[in-house]
């Protein structure tokens, strides 16, 4: 077999910056939803453009979790369609979508214990051709995203043999080596400490600035509101707010929300708008 050359971005990548990347990101169109006996989503339409950095929040129940998956193709609406890149999201073949959405769940098992440094190499599949092998180029890039996450020192390791974060940190290093046009997080902060989801929100500002987009379902609305210049609310199935966090972080829309009005802050740092739980 002979090696191509790898270390271009991959075929079907475009460049970052480039004019592929002037294409529109998602567009849902009246789409509907539901479990069993249960409508979360009815006749919803909303846009996300490429490149942007969204937040998507609400109470729990309300449908943050089913969106994105929705977005990633992991679950198929009942009515209506999701347009990305101005083509029906049902018109991609799955390993052609691989190339194009990451998707990083709240939580991952596995059946077999891969190393840490195989799961990572995982994000490569949508690359290679039936029966090739990783290249060394591949491993570079699985390496150097275990470095950006800086645990390098889990490659070895079993993925069912470290702790939960740990392993939150691996799949999001394997989202990473996808080379994705945007990536999919479901509440990817569970389970890590604080220097962690420092460095993991960190990471998803760097990757937008290199143009890659980014949809994080976040429960904690301050941290939503430091990274993302959009913020999505969605209650019982419906999207009730979209704006900007500077309009949507008030004491009022989340007490109409979320049942509670919180105290109102500023960042100290980056002077954004924080809210306060009252607590006596």
């Amino acid at each position: 077999m002979t090696p191509r050359n790898r270390n271009t971005p991959p075929r079907n990548t475009p460049p970052r910056n480039t004019p592929a990347n002037t294409k529109s990101g998602f567009v849902v169109k009246e789409l509907c939803f539901s479990y069993a006996q249960k409508t979360l989503f009815e006749n919803l339409t909303v846009s996300i453009k490429e490149g942007e950095f969204c937040s998507v929040v609400g109470p729990n129940g309300a449908g943050k979790s089913t969106f994105i998956k929705l977005l990633a193709r992991l679950l198929e609406p009942s009515a209506g369609e999701i347009i990305f890149r101005d083509r029906p999201l049902s018109f991609y073949r799955r390993k052609e979508l691989a190339q194009r959405i990451a998707y990083v769940p709240q939580e991952s098992y596995f059946a077999l214990d891969f190393t840490v440094i195989e799961t990572v190499l995982q994000g490569r599949h949508p690359y290679l051709k039936p029966l090739e092998r990783y290249h060394s180029s591949d491993y570079a890039m699985a390496r150097s995203a275990l470095d950006r996450l800086q645990i390098s020192k889990l490659a070895e390791k079993g993925i069912n043999n470290i702790s939960s974060g740990e392993r939150q940190l691996a799949v999001i290093a394997r989202s990473i080596v996808q080379h994705p046009s945007v990536i999919l997080l479901d509440e990817p902060l569970n389970h890590l400490d604080l220097s962690h989801q420092q460095q993991v929100l960190t990471m998803l500002l760097e990757l937008n600035r290199e143009g890659v987009g980014v949809v994080l379902v976040a429960h904690d609305l301050n941290y939503a509101a430091l990274v993302s210049e959009r913020m999505l609310v969605f209650s019982e199935g419906k999207l009730v707010e979209d704006g900007r966090p500077e309009t949507l972080l008030r004491a009022d829309i989340v007490q109409r929300h979320w049942g509670v009005k919180p105290l109102e802050g500023r960042h100290p740092e980056s002077g954004k708008p924080q809210i306060f739980l009252p607590i006596s």
